[in-house]
């Protein structure tokens, strides 16, 4: 039914945790282009977007587009034991297997779920503002910010800035021009989120990618960022303050 054979096995460890980061289960859509996925997570305010091309595999075998059923905490368990060295041969029939060929060779096998869902609806915002940062620096910020509260202010206006109000005290963190990778700003735009789910959004990120935050004034935020050839996008709703 597919067959797929996986050379980076260390991007797509990582596509996996960017996935399992917020969702426990989902429907991947195995096409002739690439592997989709688009799901709600269980608290249902932060959805994912991700996509693999085709491209990423060094083979990539499919009869006919199927859908699949994942439960993504499980897989990711079993991505985690890849080594540097492995290649991953993926084989999906009834069940999803695993094949990790190095120094010894791995075969795992991982049940699939029944799953008929419809993915969800991507979310239309027509968004006032964009920055784009490095990974590390937003961890570093938000590593900041959690240090006095659980959610944060992320607004864009004379530059970007993150603000974080807790009992015990605040923090606030500016960015110079030089740490800002680029920015557009039509109008200003700021919103509350909660760190739990922004820290899982960019459990992934890494250099070289760059993550690009699209804002709007008490709107969902748009996190997108590339996972070796791969990219994936969230949408976080804000907090509402009171």
């Amino acid at each position: 039914m597919f067959e797929a054979t996986v050379v980076d096995t260390k991007n797509f460890r990582n596509s996996i945790d960017a996935i399992a980061a917020l969702i426990d289960e989902g429907t991947l859509q195995i096409t002739a282009e690439g592997i989709k996925l688009r799901a709600m997570d269980p608290s249902q305010i932060a959805l994912v977007d991700f996509f693999l091309p085709a491209s990423a595999f060094e083979n990539y075998q499919l009869k006919s587009p199927t859908s699949v059923g994942i439960d993504f905490v499980e897989l990711a368990k079993l991505t985690k034991r890849m080594r540097p060295e492995d290649k991953l041969e993926i084989a999906l029939d009834k069940r999803l297997n695993l094949l990790f060929k190095g120094t010894t060779t791995r075969r795992f096998s991982l049940s699939v779920i029944d799953s008929t869902s419809t993915p969800p609806k991507e979310p239309k915002i027509e968004f006032a503002a964009e920055v784009k940062i490095s990974p590390s620096l937003i961890k570093e910020a938000f590593k900041d910010a959690e240090l006095v509260s659980n959610h944060v202010a992320l607004s864009i206006a004379d530059g970007f800035q993150i603000k974080s109000d807790g009992d015990t005290g605040s923090v606030d963190i500016s960015f110079s021009d030089e740490g800002i990778l680029g920015i557009d700003k039509k109008k200003e735009a700021r919103a509350v989120f909660s760190l739990e789910h922004l820290n899982n959004i960019l459990k992934a990120a890494e250099a070289p990618a760059v993550v690009s935050l699209s804002m709007r004034t008490d709107a969902p935020l748009r996190v997108e960022y590339a996972v070796g050839d791969g990219r994936v996008i969230y949408y976080l709703a804000p907090r509402i303050e009171t």
